[in-house]
């Protein structure tokens, strides 16, 4: 008895070694995008407010819409660990091939619809004339590269899928440090012709389009891929349909998610501007926490993948049980140092004593919520790494749009209960998200 017991012991901290071994690679990745886009941000701030509001607004509008199309990589990802899992080697390649088809396609029309509505869509938003002019031409230069960067951002779900997670990490720290080194030699004329706030667009541009490239030349040469330019623009309409099914509702979900971030920002600007700053410096610090929650996520779906190829589901639900575990534990503890430093957490970014006060209150109530956030995190993965995006959607959609949105114009806008209770009502959200998740997962629809 006592020998089963260590053996089971040893086999469950193998189990946590891979979870982390597959986790860690993705945080880090995700830590650099964070820092490459405050470090780029730092450096265009120099240049003036017009140039900071301009960089800001226009890398949010192409991040958000080109994390729609990425979307597609969540459908490549399942389908090539459960491809893999399986042995299934060409059809991974078709898989690939097919996946980066369609993100080519999907980012040219992006493309060229974001070129040619730049500047309209900043005048929608009624921003001044100067941020317009500058914020149009930014976007455009970054539309342009969208699908290269598309390519990168497949790519690297394509490798996740084949747990390959420490080579994806490699090719976009490549693409971030040659981001700003680029951006930084652009800037300020270092070694280049500066281009002021252009310099960052064009650095992050030209460095998306290498690691783009990258990432082709790493798959072409990936002894089970061996992907070929041919397996890219031929055409399988099964193969096309089984990534849509699977892709499509995460595009969804990305485009709820993302309008919601808007439109929640928005809704919330009736806070006033000391409450309304206290509120965007707490959402600074709490994205930290996404990072740990994002790899455990991807981690989570990369195995359930696998192990249904291999016909493996109670192999899929104990890997599961034990990421959730994980998880949990990490963003608890994130939690705990989120609820005792609040204070001097938010005092980092402002010195401004009522800022400060409600920016802390809001990190507190943040804290909370870090164990629901996980749980989140990782029962969505593991239904995708099934194939099952359209409960993620559904529950995202749900927590969002039907429950968030609506008890947030109550507080703010009805009540007038100020921006703690908008952190309540979100931390509400995730426990809701979490619950129907985990019965979701429970139940055997998605195996």
């Amino acid at each position: 008895m006592r020998e089963g017991s260590t053996m089971q012991k040893s086999m469950r901290k193998v189990m946590r070694w891979q979870v982390l071994s597959l986790a860690w690679p993705v945080v880090l990745e995700m830590s650099g995008v964070m820092i490459t886009g405050v470090v780029t941000t730092a450096m265009v701030g120099r240049l003036g407010a017009v140039a900071l509001t301009a960089v800001g607004i226009a890398t949010m509008v192409q991040f958000a819409s080109a994390m729609v199309i990425a979307a597609f990589g969540t459908g490549a990802s399942a389908l090539v660990g459960k491809e893999s899992g399986a042995g299934q080697w060409e059809q991974v390649r078709r898989t690939t091939g097919q996946a980066l088809l369609i993100g080519l396609l999907l980012g040219l029309l992006l493309a060229i619809v974001g070129y040619l509505g730049a500047e309209s869509l900043f005048l929608m938003i009624g921003a001044e004339p100067a941020v317009v002019t500058l914020a149009g031409q930014m976007l455009k230069v970054l539309f342009l590269f969208t699908p290269v960067y598309l390519l990168m951002v497949i790519g690297n779900a394509v490798l996740r899928g084949l747990s390959k997670t420490k080579t994806a990490f490699f090719i976009g720290t490549f693409s971030n440090l040659l981001s700003l080194l680029l951006a930084f030699m652009l800037i300020f004329g270092v070694g280049l012709p500066a281009q002021g706030p252009m310099g960052a667009a064009w650095g992050m541009s030209v460095a998306q389009l290498c690691g783009g490239i990258v990432a082709m030349l790493v798959i072409a040469r990936d002894p089970h891929i061996r992907l070929h330019w041919r397996a890219v623009f031929s055409w399988h309409p099964a193969t096309i349909r089984r990534i849509l099914e699977i892709s499509v509702p995460a595009a969804v979900e990305q485009a709820a998610l993302q309008g919601g971030r808007v439109f929640f920002t928005f809704m919330i600007a009736g806070v006033g501007a000391v409450q309304f700053a206290a509120h965007q410096i707490a959402v600074q610090i709490e994205s930290v926490s996404f990072l740990p929650g994002f790899g455990f996520s991807v981690a989570v779906m990369t195995i359930v993948a696998q192990s249904l190829g291999k016909g493996r589901p109670a192999r899929a639900v104990h890997f599961t049980k034990i990421t959730a575990g994980l998880a949990f534990v990490a963003m608890s503890l994130m939690g705990v140092v989120f609820f005792i430093f609040a204070e001097s957490l938010t005092r980092l970014f402002i010195d401004d004593t009522q800022v400060v006060y409600w920016g802390a209150l809001c990190v507190m109530v943040a804290a909370f919520e870090q164990p629901t956030l996980a749980l989140a995190y990782v029962f969505a993965g593991a239904l995708r790494g099934a194939g099952d995006t359209r409960w993620p959607m559904y529950v995202t959609i749900l927590g969002v749009w039907i429950f968030r949105m609506p008890l947030v114009y109550l507080c703010v806008h009805v009540w007038q209960l100020g921006i703690v209770s908008v952190w309540v009502v979100t931390a509400l959200d995730f426990l809701l998200r979490s619950l129907v998740l985990w019965r979701r997962f429970r139940g055997s629809g998605w195996k």
